[in-house]
């Protein structure tokens, strides 16, 4: 839900108690029931590794294809986005893509120094991302 967000800071002991002094004064916790949903969650690692695995699996359906085109890898390996850079201004390789059915973010969006790259979202369902890798094969 908008609004109920939670986190957590992993981080050397002196900056666990850093940041312990110094956050009651410049902020506020999340609700009670965010608080303990977030206990909850963040038990769960099955659900965790499933998610991985799941995006590994998109991933790797769709970077191959993104590569044989000639385009290069321009990400990490930790996100479910491929970023890549696109040898070309990225909304008009971003548009072509689109005349296919493939919708990828131009790199500009995210200011100037996201020109030449797209940004692919591994959010579709497995299916859609192995059509994309067969269209992206096709026209890159």
């Amino acid at each position: 839900m908008t609004g109920y967000r939670s986190g957590f800071v992993c981080a050397p002991a002196e900056v666990i108690a850093a940041l312990r002094s110094f956050r009651p004064t410049v902020g506020t916790a999340p609700q009670e029931f965010v608080q303990r949903a977030s206990v909850v969650a963040w038990s769960d690692d099955t659900h965790v590794e499933n998610v991985r695995a799941l995006y590994k699996r998109k991933r790797d359906a769709l970077l191959p294809a993104l590569e044989e085109g000639g385009l290069r890898l321009a990400g990490s390996d930790a996100t479910f986005y491929l970023w890549v850079e696109v040898g070309a201004p990225s909304e008009t390789f971003c548009r072509r893509l689109l005349e296919h059915g493939i919708v990828a973010a131009p790199g500009s969006f995210f200011g100037a120094a996201g020109e030449g790259y797209a940004r692919f979202a591994l959010v579709p369902t497995q299916a859609q991302c192995e059509r994309a890798a067969e269209i992206l094969r096709e026209i890159l």
